[in-house]
């Protein structure tokens, strides 16, 4: 996912803050006392965390990236984060409610330490929040059963999921032929039943979701550069943002990361959810 700050903070409720709810689940050791095992010796010390011996994380479904099950939360980022929370004794608590539109504002606001869910770094994110180093870069695609190229959308009804990086582009470009959903669910089964004839998303996203519920026919093709859709223009780098004031937390998020990718973690991760492991080498941090 690659929201806009202007557009999470529009579709934040006033009530959200409210409304978060907390699950909990062991990332040390595999106990719910993680935090406190006296046999567990932090990556990093004095690291600040909202609550202390927790890594609270902002969260919500968006396969591969994060799976959302039961108490836990699991795929290619919840998996790593759990594993940084092992590295630093930390037992992560997970903030479900709210969505995607809840993640950046929640992690501005300090009611969680980071957030998740396939964030892009970006220019205007660095204003707001420490973007983390990279965790893997992140193709976006056009998908239509059709076979259509981000050449070929003049004149198409096209949808992406409410936030998305490129929307207001994109809105501009199409007009009333671009339609905002609020989540996967709706805009796949409009794909399915020709409501629209394309939508834009995280190629990996895509993939991962047709090996269970496919479509007949769909096509899943890479972003080109594009003259109306600027954001087209390099490939994405996703990253796990944290509060702009939390120095140690930012610096040990970026370290943990370097570490998990040294010794082969992340490519393991990434070839769990068949995703190409060459993504892990996303190289030097860069922002859209």
């Amino acid at each position: 996912m690659s929201p806009t700050p202007r557009t999470l903070v529009r579709t934040l409720s006033a009530g959200t803050a409210a409304g978060l709810l907390a699950v909990s689940l062991a990332a040390c050791g595999g106990s719910s006392n993680a935090g406190s095992a006296s046999d567990c010796k932090p990556a990093h010390e004095g690291i600040k965390t909202i609550t202390e011996g927790e890594l609270t994380v902002a969260s919500y479904d968006y396969a591969p990236a994060t799976i959302l099950d039961g108490d836990n939360v699991t795929g290619m980022e919840g998996d790593l984060i759990n594993e940084i929370a092992k590295l630093e004794c930390l037992k992560v608590t997970v903030s479900t409610s709210g969505g995607a539109g809840a993640v950046i504002p929640s992690v501005q606001s300090k009611r969680v330490d980071i957030g998740s869910g396939n964030w892009l770094r970006t220019k205007e994110r660095t204003k707001i929040v420490h973007l983390s180093t990279p965790l893997w870069s992140d193709p976006q695609a056009i998908v239509s059963t059709k076979g259509l190229t981000s050449d070929d959308l003049e004149g198409k009804k096209v949808g992406s999921v409410a936030g998305n990086l490129w929307n207001d582009s994109m809105q501009k470009w199409l007009g009333d032929n671009f339609k905002i959903y609020q989540d996967d669910e709706s805009i796949y089964a409009d794909l399915k039943a020709g409501r629209i004839d394309a939508l834009v998303a995280s190629a990996a996203s895509a993939n991962y979701r047709f090996k269970t519920a496919p479509i007949e026919g769909v096509k899943v093709i890479a972003v080109k550069p594009n003259p109306h859709v600027p954001q087209f223009a390099a490939v994405g780098q996703v990253m796990l943002p944290s509060s702009l004031e939390n120095d140690t937390l930012g610096k040990a998020l970026d370290e943990d990361i370097q570490t998990l990718r040294e010794n082969g973690t992340i490519k393991k991760i990434l070839e769990k959810y068949g995703i190409d492991p060459k993504v892990g080498e996303p190289g030097a941090p860069t922002e859209l």
